[in-house]
């Protein structure tokens, strides 16, 4: 699963801090859908424009590799 630097910094922190409204609420909606999941933070693809796997963000930008817990 690839998330995006959001649903990284959420799952992996429980940190919703500089995400506007929208976000937050993109993100806690991906969480509830997933579940909890570990973040690896050696699996990262510097760019991408493909869509979040967790919330379904299609913004470009980093990608962390997660499992599900």
């Amino acid at each position: 699963m690839n998330i995006c630097v959001d649903c990284a910094m959420a799952h992996a922190n429980a940190d919703f801090s500089g995400m506007d409204n929208e976000t937050e609420v993109r993100v806690k909606s991906g969480m509830e859908r997933t579940g909890h999941l570990a973040v690896d933070s050696l699996d990262i693809t510097d760019f991408s424009w493909s869509q979040c796997d967790a919330c379904g963000s299609a913004l470009g930008g980093a990608r962390f590799g997660a499992v599900s817990l």
